[in-house]
């Protein structure tokens, strides 16, 4: 005699994976496009180790950009000079010099 199993399963779910709304995609500007001593707008590395300028390469003004500033996104962004990657608030940019890491050498 066959026992009768229902036909749903009744094992654990399928999770589904869910991405973050608030990500933004940010153009950086690589060492080479900097100047030392020249101010921008950025945040500073979060790495200890580096701890220099992560300069984004801003767009020509745009009225679509203007509406899209107003929420404090979070940007995944990857150190052009040390390869660490970390969470930054796109309202916590500044300007800041930028200073190369091997200037003391």
């Amino acid at each position: 005699m066959a026992i009768k199993r229902p036909s749903k399963s009744l094992g654990t779910r399928v999770r589904k994976t869910v991405t973050s709304p608030g990500l933004r995609h940010v153009d950086l500007k690589m060492p080479q496009q900097m100047v030392p001593g020249n101010l921008y707008v950025g945040w500073l590395c979060k790495s200890k180790a580096c701890g220099t300028v992560i300069a984004v390469a801003l767009p020509p003004d745009d009225p679509k950009n203007a509406t899209a500033d107003s929420d404090d996104q979070l940007c995944a962004v990857k150190c052009p000079h040390c390869g660490n990657e970390d969470l930054y608030h796109w309202n916590a940019r500044r300007e800041h010099a930028y200073a190369p890491k091997n200037a003391g050498t």
